[in-house]
């Protein structure tokens, strides 16, 4: 070893390879059986996931009309296209846009001094025809007479009766040209067909009005606005319920027309929560759509202060018998299960439990339970994500308190 170099060891030098493998392997099995279970100083225990919290409450009981609630759509129940049945140049233009107008008000006017012309030369035909007859009928009277005595000849008889009758035809055709002449110069000033809500004029003053353009726009349309009806459809399993509903009340199914049920209906625009404006039912389609497997309904409404308007969506409720005790859920208490509907409850010992529920109308954001549920029952309404059939839960009223359990005394009380 030369001075200055630190000592070192050369193990190689002094242990036999064979040696230093034996060594190496036991020391291996020595260290693999210090760490087996065996040996770990404390054996690890599972932790517990803590008891989860939900929100629990108590159904609602109150009185609830049951009712079918659809998506409608408002419609006028009348509807016009004002087209001009003569041609001429337009003059006038009697309304303004939008306006609401009554059946006979003038709207627009078309130059009648052609129909007048028409009209005079009409009138002075049918002087000429009246003449004529005039003078065939005295005619015919002067040589009846004289058929008696053989004065004349039948034959000539016989034209004059021929005469006559002739005259008196053109009397009729000539009575019938001043009726059409008549009837084309009313028609030079347009008048509304029925009341309602105008559109807006679709020509202006000076335009040539045409009664013979194929698929001419209209003048204007007009919308009748009050009463205004409402159509939805309803499914078939709907009407089949309905009638059954009916046959429990000793009521009939049959009708001469919907208007004798007296059938209340109550409608909400599409910004209303409250259900404020009522009509009936005054129509019923004669059979269910193959497509869709929907019955077309449609009801009517008074419109008196034209809150509608034609196209309108709205939500449509048809209740049906009287009010009775019903039980109510928070809407977002209910969970799915494909087409089942359930709620998850909580019992006397903090178990979470599933109940499988026939779900009414909804109110407000209430929904009314048919069946499978009690009034006891707790229901959770808050942290369903964390309950579990099966499972304990925390149960924490909704107002804030912990409710008791089902079954178990109040606090102070046994």
């Amino acid at each position: 070893m030369l001075i200055g170099e630190p000592n070192r060891i050369d193990l190689s030098s002094r242990i036999h390879p064979n040696q230093f493998k034996a060594y190496t392997f036991s020391f291996i099995l020595v260290l693999s059986a210090c760490i087996m279970p065996g040996c770990s100083p404390k054996e690890v225990k599972p932790v517990e996931a803590p008891v989860p919290d939900v929100s629990v409450q108590l159904p609602e009981k109150k009185k609830i009309t049951e009712f079918f609630e659809y998506i409608g759509r408002t419609e006028a129940p009348e509807f016009v296209e004002v087209r001009a049945r003569v041609t001429g140049y337009l003059t006038k233009i009697h309304f303004t846009d939008g306006k609401e107008v009554a059946a006979g008000e003038p709207l627009f006017e078309i130059d009648n001094r052609p129909y007048q012309f028409a009209l005079d030369n009409a009138k002075a035909r049918l002087k000429q025809a009246e003449s004529q007859n005039r003078l065939a009928n005295l005619t015919l009277e002067r040589n009846k007479p004289l058929l008696a005595n053989n004065a004349i000849a039948k034959q000539d008889l016989d034209e004059l009766v021929e005469k006559q009758l002739t005259a008196a035809a053109e009397v009729a055709s000539a009575e019938a040209a001043v009726a059409q002449a008549e009837l084309d110069l009313g028609f030079c000033s347009i008048k509304a067909p029925i009341a309602g809500r105008l559109s807006r004029a679709n020509v202006t003053v000076g335009n040539l009005i045409s009664n013979s353009q194929i698929n001419a726009q209209p003048l204007t349309t007009i919308a009748g606005v009050a009463p205004i009806h409402v159509a939805f459809d309803v499914d078939e399993t709907t009407v089949l319920r309905f009638r059954e509903l009916r046959r429990q009340q000793g009521e009939s199914v049959q009708f001469t027309h919907v208007r004798d049920l007296d059938q209340k209906v109550l409608v909400a625009l599409s910004n209303e929560t409250t259900f404020t404006h009522e009509g009936i039912l005054d129509f019923i389609d004669n059979q269910t759509r193959a497509t869709t497997g929907t019955l077309l309904v449609r009801a009517v409404l008074d419109n008196a202060d034209r809150t509608f308007a034609p196209g309108f969506f709205v939500r449509v409720r048809v209740p049906f018998g009287d009010a009775k005790d019903s039980l109510l859920i928070p809407d977002r208490a209910i969970l799915s299960d494909q087409s089942i509907k359930y709620v998850l409850v909580v019992d006397s010992n903090n178990t979470v439990q599933r109940k499988d529920i026939t779900l009414g109308t909804l109110d407000g954001k209430m929904r009314v339970v048919r069946s499978g549920l009690e009034e006891t029952d707790r229901i959770i309404i808050n942290g369903m994500q964390r309950a579990r059939p099966g499972g304990k839960v925390n149960a924490v009223d909704a107002a804030g308190s912990s409710p008791r359990a089902a079954g178990s005394s109040p606090q102070g009380k046994e």
